[in-house]
C-alpha cells in the first residue's frame, strides 16, 4: 500500500491489492456506539471500493458535528469504514467499555482481548475498593461475566490472562494479578466441571478476596519501613473488615466470602484471623492462599527484593506445612505451560 495524492491534494492509500487486515480494520456500528460522541479516538478511513483507495473521513481527536456523525455512522453501516490497526491501543480502550462487544471484535487477537480485560477488571476493582458502591459492584459483576464466558467458551484462554499478569508485576497490578492466578489455578483444578453460574461467582470472590485492605489506612499501606507490631495487629484485622464490606453489599454466598476471609490462614494453624488449620480451610480459601502469597513474592515492594515466578511457586511447593501442595503444584505445571 502507497500514500497518493488525489485531484483536490488530499492524501489517500493506495490498496490496489485489497485491503490489509494486518494494517486496516473494519469498524461496525456495535464498536463505533462504543467510542464517546464528542470526538472519536482514532483516524477513521472511507474504503473506496471502485477506485481500491482509503480515503480520510476523519482526524482522532477532532470535534464532530452532527453532518459528519451520520456520514461516519452511515459508512460503518456499509461496511466502509477503517481504522489502522497503529491505533489499536486507542481503539482498545474505548472498545473496554463494553467487554461483550470486545469479546466479539474480529480486530482484537486472543492476546489483545486478554489485555483489554485485565486491564478492565483492575480498573473496576480499583473503582469498587476504593468506594463500596452498589454501582461499582455492578459494573465489576458486568467484567466478570463478560469474561467468565470468555472461558467457558475456552479454558484454556485463562493460559493468556496469566501471560498478560506476568507482563506487569508493578505494585499496582498485584491485587488483579493475584485474582486473576487464583482464579487460573480453579479452572485449572476443576476443568470440564463448570458451570458458568458457578465460575461467575467463584471469580467475583477471587476479585473480592482483598477488599478488607481498602478499610486500612493508605499511609500504613504505603509505608516504605516494615510495619510496628501494632501495625502488624490493625493488618490481620483486614479480612474480618472484608466480610463487613461484603455484609454492606450484600454478599452472603461462600465462595465470595472463603477467599476474603481465609487467603491469610495456613494449613498449621499458623495463620490469621480465625487460626485455622488443615480441612477447616477450604478449597477456595487455601487457592487465594497460595496466589496471594505468590503474586506478593513475584513483586518488588520497597522493603523486599521480588524473585522470580517460576522460583516463587517452587518456594511454595517446598512450604507444605502452611500451603495445599496440589493447588501450588497445579500452579507450577500451569506457569510451566504458559512460558512455553
Amino acid at each position: 500500500m502507497a500514500i497518493k495524492e488525489n485531484m483536490l491534494g488530499v492524501k489517500e492509500i493506495d490498496c490496489s491489492d485489497g485491503i490489509s487486515t494486518e494494517d486496516y480494520n473494519q469498524i461496525d456500528p456495535n464498536i463505533l456506539d462504543c467510542f464517546p460522541r464528542q470526538q472519536y479516538p482514532v483516524n477513521l478511513f472511507h474504503w473506496k471500493e471502485d477506485i481500491r483507495v482509503l480515503s480520510p473521513v476523519y482526524v482522532a481527536g477532532r470535534g464532530l458535528d452532527r453532518h459528519l456523525r451520520i456520514k461516519v455512522r452511515d459508512l460503518s453501516e456499509k461496511g466502509l469504514l477503517f481504522f489502522s490497526r497503529n491505533q489499536i491501543e486507542q481503539y482498545t480502550e474505548c472498545v473496554a467499555c463494553n467487554l461483550d462487544t470486545a469479546l466479539e471484535d474480529p480486530n482484537l487477537t486472543w492476546e489483545e482481548k486478554a489485555g483489554l480485560f485485565v486491564n478492565e477488571l483492575n480498573r473496576r476493582q480499583g473503582a469498587l475498593y476504593a468506594h463500596h458502591l452498589g454501582g461499582h459492584l455492578e459494573d465489576l459483576q458486568r467484567a466478570v461475566g463478560s469474561l467468565c464466558v470468555y472461558l467457558i467458551q475456552d479454558p484454556q484462554r485463562i493460559a493468556r490472562l496469566v501471560k498478560d499478569v506476568h507482563a506487569d508485576l508493578s505494585v499496582e497490578r498485584r491485587r488483579i494479578n493475584a485474582s486473576i492466578i487464583a482464579l487460573a489455578i480453579y479452572v485449572e483444578l476443576n476443568k470440564g466441571e463448570i458451570s458458568l453460574e458457578l465460575l461467575e461467582t467463584v471469580a467475583l470472590g477471587f476479585l473480592l478476596y482483598d477488599i478488607g485492605m481498602s478499610r486500612l489506612s493508605p499511609l500504613m499501606l504505603g509505608k516504605p519501613q516494615q510495619l510496628t507490631t501494632s501495625e502488624r495487629r490493625t493488618m490481620r484485622e483486614h479480612p474480618n473488615a472484608g466480610v463487613e464490606l461484603l455484609t454492606k453489599l450484600n454478599l452472603a454466598r461462600q465462595e465470595i466470602v472463603e477467599p476474603v476471609i481465609q487467603h491469610h490462614e495456613r494449613l498449621n494453624g499458623t495463620g490469621y484471623p480465625n487460626k485455622l488449620k488443615g480441612e477447616s480451610i477450604g478449597q477456595l480459601g487455601r487457592i487465594a492462599a497460595v496466589a496471594d502469597s505468590y503474586c506478593a513474592m513475584i513483586t518488588d515492594c520497597a522493603y523486599r527484593t521480588c524473585i522470580p515466578p517460576i522460583n516463587a511457586a517452587a518456594e511454595l511447593v517446598t512450604n507444605e506445612r502452611k500451603y495445599d501442595q496440589v493447588i501450588c503444584r497445579t500452579l507450577v505445571r500451569f506457569l510451566q505451560t504458559v512460558q512455553k
